[in-house]
């Protein structure tokens, strides 16, 4: 995956591979940009944004997850 970022010092992906046998393989993934120093700005991902990566898998999937590692 290719990521352009000029002016940007941290790129910060998270992402879930969505498997089911059958099926095509699904990669969805949020980026998040480190545009530098500024007052309460944050650097990565806070514990809400992997919560909202995790609820757009299901809504994208149409049905329940589960995780395996």
């Amino acid at each position: 995956m290719r990521v352009t970022a000029a002016g940007t010092k941290r790129v910060s992906m998270a992402a879930l591979i969505c498997t089911n046998s059958g099926h095509r393989h699904r990669l969805i993934y949020r980026i998040h940009l480190d545009r530098g120093p500024a007052k309460g700005r944050r650097k990565g991902f806070t514990e809400t944004d992997y919560a909202h990566l995790l609820d757009a898998a299901h809504q994208q999937l149409g049905g329940p997850m589960s995780r395996a590692s």
